[in-house]
């Protein structure tokens, strides 16, 4: 399993600067400074406030995700501070080290530019360009794989058995960062059992050891799982079971994944399967990469038939597909289409750094630079103004703490009073926030001041609050609505069970 590199290439471990890595490198360096300066000045997701409500008890796992992104927001905090920059930098920071195993996978595998080809696509993917900016699970997730599929080109290489125990640390720790990775485990054994090479080592003990060193490395979170009703897997597997068919979400899958990915890099990807299908060019280096995502793009278009799939559930993969639309480049094509192919090409990076630009200039413009109701930001809008208008109101009803009904109000509303030493808990589904201490009762009395995002009565909070009566609505920008309560006191249970 070893294969051909052009003659000009540096042998392995070895590697000469050239002018397609200064270009490469120019590239990354300039997605990454546009991405951190939205990263000050971009209001934080909802998910983004709710795992920095994670951070702040770091522990071996969460109700909805394994702890890799709340450990790497705890880094970024205590360097920056609680801000906005704070939170994203290690995640923002993270497409360095993401290109870098990218660029070395793909002069392992094929050349020097294949591999600055690879990351200059890489980067000019919107999923990467614009999502490159949020602190999710996605970052390292996308990290510990291309991290991972950089230990197995070398092991393709090299022949090196202790590379075993790096892809088993990379599997671990991909894991450890979203449970999407198990799939990476899958895709390795497919792609070794597609060669004789490869399946020879099924009988030497270096991928069992591999895998010892994977599920040394998730222990933690599974013990924690076992001490607490398997949430994290429950919450996540849930998504498996089938309901009716919903073609629809399939062409929604689609077409989603072409655009995240770059139109013109989804052409490169679709040509560089359809020429290792006919063993041409690098065809064994295309096909270990392309077994190796095969399980989890196979899994997700079969959901996709039932289900909607969310745009960044293939993440992980991006850079091995990136790697996969490079092999196959502008060459090897008939005289007739070479053209054709090299326009293409010429369009991947000003379409992508566009794109990229015009997304994070979206998500940072304070009062939107999009017509309202195509604004695909207006999920960061109006935050900062919502959670000061809600203090406000409490303040003016003598209310002690405020009250949410879903994560994500709670969450926004947590991190833009967090200087106000007022207690804000999410008084439904508390089993999300065993990773915290319990609220302490003797602070949270009456009376409390409840927000909604959803449309509910009085009579839905009689169970958990005594004497609730209407108290009005706020708007987020005209975004969204929340109505408000006015609470006489919370019932003991509130805490414990919650509503």
């Amino acid at each position: 399993m070893k294969p051909g590199r052009s003659p000009g290439d540096p042998p392995p471990g070895v590697h000469r600067f050239s002018g397609e890595a200064a270009v490469a490198a120019t590239v990354v360096l300039g997605f990454l400074v546009a991405r951190l300066a939205a990263a000050a000045f971009t209001n934080l997701v909802p998910d983004e406030a709710y795992y920095w409500l994670w951070s702040r008890y770091p522990s071996a796992s969460y109700f909805d995700h394994p702890p890799m992104v709340a450990w790497w927001i705890r880094a970024g905090t205590a360097i920056f501070g609680d801000s906005t920059f704070g939170i994203r930098a290690v995640p923002v920071l993270s497409t360095l080290a993401i290109s870098a195993a990218t660029y070395l996978a793909g002069l392992t595998l094929y050349d020097r530019a294949v591999a600055a080809r690879a990351v200059v696509w890489l980067n000019a993917t919107l999923l990467v360009g614009v999502g490159g900016l949020i602190a999710t699970p996605d970052a390292p997730s996308i990290l510990f794989w291309s991290l991972g599929t950089l230990a197995l080109a070398l092991l393709v290489r090299t022949g090196r058995p202790a590379w075993w125990l790096a892809i088993g640390l990379c599997a671990g720790l991909g894991v450890l960062s979203k449970l999407t990775d198990l799939f990476f485990g899958l895709g390795l054994l497919l792609a070794l059992s597609f060669h004789r090479d490869g399946r020879r080592w099924f009988v030497t003990p270096w991928p069992w050891l591999g895998g010892l060193v994977a599920a040394a490395t998730v222990l933690p979170m599974v013990l924690w799982n076992a001490d607490h009703a398997w949430v994290t897997f429950a919450r996540q597997f849930g998504r498996v079971a089938a309901t009716s068919l919903q073609p629809y979400y399939l062409a929604e899958f689609i077409v989603a994944q072409a655009m995240l990915l770059n139109p013109f890099v989804a052409a490169f990807v679709v040509r560089s399967a359809a020429s290792w299908l006919r063993s041409g060019p690098y065809a064994l280096a295309t096909g270990t990469l392309i077994a190796t995502v095969l399980p989890l793009i196979a899994y997700m278009t079969v959901h996709a038939f039932h289900d909607r799939v969310q745009g960044n559930w293939l993440a992980p993969v991006y850079p091995t597909l990136a790697l996969v639309a490079a092999a196959v480049g502008t060459g090897n094509a008939s005289p007739r289409w070479a053209g054709v192919w090299s326009r293409l090409a010429a369009m991947v990076l000003p379409f992508g750094a566009v794109c990229s630009l015009l997304g994070l200039l979206a998500f940072a413009a304070a009062d939107g630079i999009l017509p309202r109701a195509v604004d695909f930001a207006r999920i960061v809008r109006g935050w900062p103004q919502l959670a000061k208008e809600i203090d406000g109101i409490r303040r003016d009803t003598g209310a002690a703490w405020i009250a949410t009904t879903d994560y994500a109000t709670n969450a926004e509303l947590s991190y833009y009073l967090r200087e106000e030493n007022v207690p804000v808990v999410q008084i439904t589904d508390r089993i999300r926030y065993a990773f915290e201490p319990a609220p302490d009762p003797g602070r949270l009395g009456g009376p409390v001041l409840v927000v909604s995002a959803a449309p509910i009565a009085a009579e839905d909070l009689a169970g958990c609050l005594a004497g609730v009566s209407p108290a009005g609505e706020v708007s987020r920008q005209g975004f969204q609505s929340f109505e408000l309560f006015l609470a006489r006191a919370p019932t003991p249970a509130v805490f414990t069970g919650g509503c």
